[in-house]
Protein backbone atom coordinates (compact mmCIF):
# COMPACT_ATOMS: atom_id res chain seq x y z
CA UNK A 1 0.00 0.00 0.00
CA UNK A 2 1.03 3.61 -0.94
CA UNK A 3 2.39 5.12 2.00
CA UNK A 4 2.74 2.50 4.28
CA UNK A 5 5.55 0.09 5.40
CA UNK A 6 4.59 -3.29 5.34
CA UNK A 7 5.85 -5.16 8.26
CA UNK A 8 5.96 -8.39 6.09
CA UNK A 9 6.74 -7.41 2.09
CA UNK A 10 5.47 -11.14 1.35
CA UNK A 11 2.29 -10.51 2.97
CA UNK A 12 -0.58 -8.14 1.32
CA UNK A 13 -2.19 -5.94 3.97
CA UNK A 14 -6.06 -4.63 3.83
CA UNK A 15 -7.37 -1.44 5.12
CA UNK A 16 -10.35 -2.58 7.10
CA UNK A 17 -12.88 -0.81 9.32
CA UNK A 18 -15.71 -1.62 12.09
CA UNK A 19 -17.80 0.89 12.93
CA UNK A 20 -18.18 0.97 16.46
CA UNK A 21 -20.61 3.55 18.46
CA UNK A 22 -21.94 3.03 22.22
CA UNK A 23 -24.86 1.59 23.13
CA UNK A 24 -25.79 4.15 25.61
CA UNK A 25 -25.16 7.71 23.90
CA UNK A 26 -24.57 6.56 20.08
CA UNK A 27 -20.94 8.37 20.03
CA UNK A 28 -18.04 6.79 17.94
CA UNK A 29 -15.78 8.47 20.37
CA UNK A 30 -13.74 5.91 22.08
CA UNK A 31 -10.38 4.32 22.83
CA UNK A 32 -8.22 1.64 22.87
CA UNK A 33 -6.62 0.47 26.20
CA UNK A 34 -2.72 0.65 27.04
CA UNK A 35 -1.29 -2.32 27.23
CA UNK A 36 -3.31 -4.08 24.76
CA UNK A 37 -4.58 -7.03 25.88
CA UNK A 38 -7.39 -9.41 24.46
CA UNK A 39 -9.50 -8.78 27.77
CA UNK A 40 -8.63 -5.29 28.10
CA UNK A 41 -12.19 -3.40 27.86
CA UNK A 42 -13.09 -0.45 25.17
CA UNK A 43 -14.72 2.43 26.83
CA UNK A 44 -16.60 5.16 25.35
CA UNK A 45 -14.72 8.21 25.82
CA UNK A 46 -17.84 10.63 25.79
CA UNK A 47 -19.90 8.39 28.67
CA UNK A 48 -17.86 5.46 30.03
CA UNK A 49 -19.58 2.95 29.05
CA UNK A 50 -17.68 -0.26 28.00
CA UNK A 51 -18.00 -1.12 24.10
CA UNK A 52 -16.42 -4.66 24.34
CA UNK A 53 -13.26 -6.04 24.67
CA UNK A 54 -9.80 -6.01 22.24
CA UNK A 55 -10.65 -9.57 21.73
CA UNK A 56 -13.84 -8.90 19.99
CA UNK A 57 -12.70 -5.99 18.30
CA UNK A 58 -9.84 -8.22 16.40
CA UNK A 59 -12.42 -10.77 16.17
CA UNK A 60 -14.93 -7.88 13.89
CA UNK A 61 -11.74 -6.54 12.11
CA UNK A 62 -11.25 -10.13 10.90
CA UNK A 63 -14.29 -11.16 9.83
CA UNK A 64 -14.79 -7.60 7.60
CA UNK A 65 -11.57 -8.68 6.35
CA UNK A 66 -12.86 -12.31 4.74
CA UNK A 67 -16.14 -10.60 3.96
CA UNK A 68 -14.68 -7.59 1.86
CA UNK A 69 -12.25 -11.14 0.85
CA UNK A 70 -15.06 -12.53 -0.17
CA UNK A 71 -16.89 -10.02 -2.20
CA UNK A 72 -13.77 -9.00 -3.59
CA UNK A 73 -13.80 -12.79 -5.11
CA UNK A 74 -17.37 -12.82 -6.33
CA UNK A 75 -16.95 -9.68 -8.23
CA UNK A 76 -13.61 -11.14 -10.01
CA UNK A 77 -15.23 -14.00 -10.56
CA UNK A 78 -18.22 -11.88 -12.48
CA UNK A 79 -15.84 -10.28 -14.19
CA UNK A 80 -14.02 -14.11 -15.60
CA UNK A 81 -17.71 -15.28 -16.68
CA UNK A 82 -18.46 -12.25 -18.76
CA UNK A 83 -15.44 -13.30 -20.63
CA UNK A 84 -15.80 -14.64 -24.01
CA UNK A 85 -12.99 -17.41 -24.64
CA UNK A 86 -11.09 -17.06 -27.69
Amino acid sequence: MAGRDCPDPGKAMMDVSVEIHCDTCGSANYSLPDGIFDEAPIRCNDCGNVLGNVAELKAALIAGALDHSAEALRRDLGKLSNIEPS
